[in-house]
């Protein structure tokens, strides 16, 4: 048996033009001697992948695929390699094997190597092979908790987004699909072990290619949540006891969060964008920006209009304002990569706020810009000037100008020692609430099912890198407090005798 076939051999093998009579499926078997750990196929070779986040394209033996043989596109299927990445790399470039899958993917990091064309038809589902994109995960489905790693699930679900975008596929767990799940197949992958709430969460969160997505929330509305049992904020969505103490912030029954934006449900878990430097994990490995918490360990969260900045308009570069809709949401045009300018304005209303956002080529961006209403001054009796029967009054004062508010970003916190903190020891930063609370005091409980209701929602790695950046922290909101009791009277006198005089 030939191992890792150089694709200028395997390219001139006889069965190319002869493809199996009866549709083949992935069975998972790879010789024993390519699942080495030490064995490294050859070299991919210098050809762009159609999926612009894959390390390569390295194709497979194009005996193992048929070409332009994808009718339509109808699913993506979720596999489990049953072996590792590099043996199923070497497997597939193999004219032995008669198997194939358009993309494969490794567990530690995420990385994805593009092995089939999505036009051509890899063979990894038997009778669906016609309809379906494959994605081959690096791991065995009896052993998840090793192998379905947090990097898996991201760099998967980016790439289950791309591919249902270019294809027109529906985002739903019709058509994304795991390889058992469809008819006529032998398999059990990805096996009871894959999350498929959390997967999906972080599919439908994962902003489209070129897109900027901006909540823009009023700093004095910002919502506050109480931890009603000790809790953690934490880098991922998983469950805890997946999660090493560095990934995780304990804090105390009663403590108080402040956030910006709030995700819908990932699993699990909602991810919370929040003013970096600030609440109870300040300083704690990016968990001050952005963190994924148990909304079943706190207070309900607010509903995004109550938050939101209505009136604001968003400008892209310099060109024309966008306004946010009634949850503070708005979509910008689609752009290149690099790095690009948001001005928020809001004459009257909100001091204006700018902020740089760096775009990625893939995915976009989300993020979280908080205003400052703009200060109004009550009127001073004693300063105006009364004549020809007017009263006089006072002029509105502006703050001056104020930072952006927070953009989210992607949580720091490296892998470490196990043992996770004690969160019943954490300070707590504010008493008990029953009820989530804005800044200004209100109420805004959010819908069941996430307060998302404006753009699609996206993570992940789950959102996408790019977030945290800081900004000028405190507040410019002021509240125009009355004067002496004695200045209403004397308006109203004014008042009166400005009236008697236009009679």
């Amino acid at each position: 048996m030939t191992l890792g076939l150089a694709a200028e051999t395997a390219a001139a093998h006889p069965l190319a033009a002869t493809p199996p009579e009866q549709e083949r499926e992935d069975d998972h078997w790879r010789p024993a001697e390519l699942e080495s750990w030490a064995i490294e196929p050859p070299p991919p070779l210098a050809a762009d992948s159609e999926y612009p986040l894959a390390a390569a394209f390295d194709p497979a033996c194009s005996c193992n695929y048929s070409v332009n043989g994808i009718t339509s596109y109808q699913h993506v299927v979720v596999h489990t390699m049953q072996g590792s990445y590099s043996g199923t790399k070497s497997w597939f470039k193999n004219p032995d094997a008669q198997v194939s899958c358009h993309y494969i993917m490794r567990s530690v990091d995420g990385e994805v190597t593009q092995m089939v064309l999505d036009k051509d038809k890899a063979w990894h589902v038997g009778s669906s092979n016609a309809t379906s994109i494959g994605i081959e995960h690096e791991g065995y489905i009896d052993d998840p908790a090793k192998w379905y790693t947090w990097e898996t699930y991201v760099s998967s679900a980016r790439l289950a987004r791309w591919l249902t975008t270019r294809h027109d596929i529906p985002v739903d767990r019709d058509h994304i699909l795991g390889h058992v799940e469809l008819p006529n197949q032998s398999h059990t992958d990805p096996g009871a072990g894959w999350n498929w709430d959390m997967y999906m969460g972080l599919v439908q969160d994962v902003v489209p290619q070129g897109q900027i997505q901006v909540a823009v929330v009023d700093r004095s509305k910002l919502c506050t949540i109480t931890a009603t049992v000790s809790t953690y904020l934490q880098r991922t969505a998983e469950s805890t006891d997946l999660l090493t103490a560095p990934e995780l912030c304990p804090i105390a029954a009663g403590t108080q969060v402040t956030y910006l934006h709030a995700s819908a449900p990932i699993g699990a878990r909602r991810r919370l964008l929040m003013e970096a430097g600030q609440g109870p994990c300040a300083g704690v490995n990016g968990l001050d920006a952005e963190a994924f918490v148990d909304p079943t360990h706190f207070t309900a969260m607010c509903a995004p209009a109550a938050m939101a900045a209505v009136g604001a308009t968003v400008s892209l570069d310099g060109g024309p304002g966008l306004a946010v809709d009634a949850n503070g949401f708005v979509n910008l045009p689609p752009v290149g990569p690099g790095s690009h300018a948001l001005d928020v304005a809001g004459p009257g209303l909100y001091e204006p706020a700018a902020d740089m956002v760096d775009l990625a080529v893939y995915p976009g961006v989300r993020v979280a810009i908080a205003v400052d209403p703009v200060a109004v001054e009550p009127p001073d009796p004693t300063g105006g000037e009364t004549g020809g029967g007017e009263t006089g009054g006072g002029e509105t004062g502006g703050a001056g100008e104020t930072g952006a508010g927070e953009v989210g970003g992607e949580v720091g916190g490296e892998v470490g020692e196990t043992g996770l903190p004690d969160p019943t020891e954490a300070p707590t930063s504010g008493p008990d609430s029953g009820e989530p609370t804005t800044a200004d005091g209100s109420s805004g409980e959010a819908e069941a099912g996430g307060d998302e209701a404006g753009p699609p929602v996206l993570s992940g790695a789950a959102l996408p890198e790019g977030y945290g950046q800081n900004d000028e922290d405190g507040c410019a909101c002021r509240s125009g407090a009355g004067g002496r009791e004695g200045w209403l009277a004397a308006g109203l006198v004014l008042l009166g005798l400005g009236r008697r005089r236009r009679r």
